[in-house]
Formats: C-alpha cells, structure tokens, sequence
C-alpha cells in the first residue's frame, strides 16, 4: 500500500528532523496512516499564530500526550509524557497571558517553543502507533 505523499509531507514540515525516521514507521506500518491522519489535520487546521490558535494546537497535542501516557510501555515513556503535559500546561498559560499586551517577541518565543514542543509530541505519538500495531510476540 503506498502511503499518502502528502501525509508524508505534513508530518515531515511538523517534526523536522525526525521526517526520515517518521516516514520509515509510516511506510513500515500503513495501518497508523488513518490515525496519523487525524492527528495532523488536527495540527495543520490549528494554525500557531495568535494565542487562540496557539491555544487550539495545545488542545490537539493534549490528545496525542493523552494516548502516548495510556499506551506508556515503560516508566521513561510515563515520565516523558508527563513532562510533554507539563509543558502544554505552561505554553497554554503563556499563550492566555499574549492576549493581554504581549510584544511580537514574545509571542514569537511562544509560537518557537510550541512549533518545537509540536514536532516533538508528533513525532513520538507516530512511533507509538508505530509500535502499537507491532503484533506482540509472547516469550
């Protein structure tokens, strides 16, 4: 099955250097492409900019935070996913404070942090799926 050129396009514009290993796991595994979908037109229909749509973004990647914490295989993986939720809780609060009176500057320091924050969580919800699908092999 060939997999959606443009899904591959997606992902790779929102994780960034982890594109080629993202698009191996998507090849590999072509029955995440659906749910791979979803997620990323979740990110790419919240656009960064502005506090609402940074907002918007917070909210998507807390779903994507939500399945990584359920299907955590490890302690690691646990504490990752905390620390990814932490992180959307303070890009949130800091996104609410940008609708006050923030300067270009800081909402282009917020908008970097959640881009970066994004791919990383994009990334990692793409090998879960990933390793998810893996049939299990009882020992």
């Amino acid at each position: 099955m060939a997999v959606n050129r443009n899904l591959v396009r997606n992902v790779a514009a929102i994780v960034g250097t982890a594109g080629p290993i993202v698009a191996k796991y998507l090849k590999e595994h072509p029955e995440i492409t659906q749910s791979v979908q979803d997620a990323v037109s979740k990110l790419v229909t919240k656009r960064t900019s502005g506090p609402d749509g940074m907002i918007d973004t917070v909210i998507a990647l807390r779903e994507q935070v939500s399945y990584l914490r359920t299907s955590a295989d490890d302690e690691a993986e646990t504490r990752r996913a905390a620390d990814w939720s932490r992180r959307l809780d303070n890009l949130e609060h800091a996104a609410q404070m940008l609708r006050a009176d923030a300067s270009r500057k800081e909402a282009k320091a917020v908008k970097e942090r959640l881009t970066v924050l994004r791919g990383e969580i994009l990334a990692a919800f793409i090998v879960e799926q990933a390793d998810d699908a893996r049939p299990q092999i009882e020992t």
